[in-house]
């Protein structure tokens, strides 16, 4: 259950991405900063008598609002240099949420939840979640929204000649996907009950974020879905076996994904199914 449960909050924060990061192109290192923040609110929020479900949200909300105070100058930057920035803003927050004192600074914070603690409980928050997010990718991907997002990450300046606004259209997306990272790292705060900058803040969880969507299938719907799954699944074992080498085995099936697949798993997934079409015996006329 615990796997799942963590495998289920992956889901969610996976397929936040993949809305800023597939859908319109933008790729970003930084959402460990939105995660980071969710779970801190979510933290303080409980810790503060405000009901859980409340908790989440404010922690979305939160996190929503940083999201417009990091793209209005990150989103006017193309190419590598949005990437660049995106690194330098999670670092730089998670080194003040070291040293912020009512947080507990680089010692962490302890969440005192009133509630039983019931596993299943958190199960099935985060199973809502993972399908509330799906739900709106889904509902992104089929709006006038999505498909300026995707004219956007096909080409830029022609969306804007056709009349799409590139940096408002952006601007909003990313809010969307920062609130749903931070309130996958609020139901994540409220089951593990102690929280550090270290852990929620730490650039592995922005590349982790990122490589989920890569694995699965950039951009496609199920893609960020199947890739937390591959990842949440194999990545307890690989840390167990490797813990020294770990992210250099992610870091090169990212690289081997890309090179050989950038579709991943869903890209693989048609692929062989058009095979299967194609070796199809054609019905002959009698």
């Amino acid at each position: 259950i615990r796997l799942l449960f963590m495998t289920l909050t992956l889901v969610t924060a996976s397929v936040g991405w993949n809305l800023i990061g597939g859908f319109a192109g933008q790729i970003s290192f930084g959402f460990a900063v939105f995660y980071g923040l969710g779970a801190y609110t979510t933290a303080l929020s409980i810790n503060g008598g405000i009901p859980p479900l409340f908790a989440f949200l404010l922690g979305a909300v939160v996190a929503a609002v940083a999201s417009l105070l990091i793209g209005l100058p990150t989103f006017r930057l193309k190419g590598p240099y949005f990437a660049i920035a995106t690194i330098g803003v999670s670092e730089a927050v998670r080194v003040v949420m070291m040293n912020v004192p009512f947080t507990g600074g680089a010692s962490g914070y302890r969440i005192i939840d009133k509630a039983r603690f019931v596993q299943s409980h958190h199960y099935y928050t985060a199973l809502v979640l993972a399908v509330v997010a799906v739900g709106i990718s889904i509902l992104v991907r089929r709006s006038k929204l999505g498909l300026a997002l995707i004219a956007i990450r096909e080409d830029q300046d022609a969306a804007s000649d056709l009349g799409v606004n590139p940096f408002v259209a952006k601007l909003i997306v990313h809010a969307l996907a920062a609130a749903l990272a931070a309130a996958a790292g609020g139901v994540y705060a409220r089951y593990s009950l102690f929280i550090d900058p270290d852990g929620v803040f730490a650039f592995r969880n922005g590349i982790a974020i990122l490589l989920m969507p890569i694995i699965g299938g950039i951009g496609t719907i199920w893609g960020p879905v199947i890739g937390a799954f591959v990842y949440g699944i194999i990545h307890e074992e690989v840390v167990a076996n490797f813990p020294q080498a770990h992210l250099l085995i992610f870091g090169s099936l990212l690289i081997l994904i890309i090179l050989f697949e950038p579709g991943g798993v869903v890209g693989l997934f048609q692929k062989f199914m058009r095979s299967l079409r194609s070796r199809s015996p054609v019905g002959s006329h009698s």
